[in-house]
């Protein structure tokens, strides 16, 4: 097996076999990362080939501070949210239903009882407003602070819809 400094000089000497195995190692774990900033299966594929393309274009920029899959991921994520931006008023905006803060406590699921999809399924049921806070947060471990800057909000807006963005989706799991 070829180690990632290995994979890594490769892919910057744009060797295509290179490029191939760096795309199998990787493929699954971002497409993972596309498929939450995604509505659909098929906006999350155009993503990952076009988060691959931006990753062999750039490979030569990538200086190993870092494990190649963080500096992967971070592309990833910076291109779902410039998406986002560019078709920002494309999307309605949703206002928080407060139904969801009394919802029924009869059964409260274990993290074991879940299914991984049908958590990935109730978090594309999210309003987008809440959606990309909860996954900068809870999933790529940025801070508010972090957050508030790459999606222009304030710190309190991104602590807001995290809250009712744990709510909903815990409503959502509860059905």
């Amino acid at each position: 097996m070829i180690s990632d400094e290995e994979l890594i000089r490769r892919c910057k000497d744009k060797d295509q076999s290179a490029q191939k195995l760096l795309f199998e190692k990787y493929a699954n774990k971002m497409m993972a990362i596309c498929m939450r900033y995604c509505k659909n299966q098929d906006d999350a594929k155009d993503l990952l080939q076009e988060g691959y393309y931006k990753i062999y274009i750039n490979i030569k920029s990538f200086k190993g501070g870092s494990k190649i899959d963080t500096w992967m991921t971070r592309i990833f994520i910076n291109l779902a949210l410039n998406k986002k931006r560019q078709g920002r008023f494309k999307y309605d905006h949703y206002e928080f239903d407060t139904k969801f803060e009394q919802a029924e406590t009869d059964y409260e699921p274990s993290r074991e009882d879940i299914e991984p999809k049908t958590v990935l399924k109730a978090l594309n049921e999210l309003p987008e407003i809440y959606k990309v806070v909860l996954n900068m947060y809870a999933i790529d471990n940025l801070s508010h602070k972090e957050i508030a800057k790459q999606l222009g909000i304030s710190v309190g807006s991104s602590k807001s819809r995290l809250s009712r963005g744990r709510v909903l989706l815990n409503a959502l799991l509860k059905r």
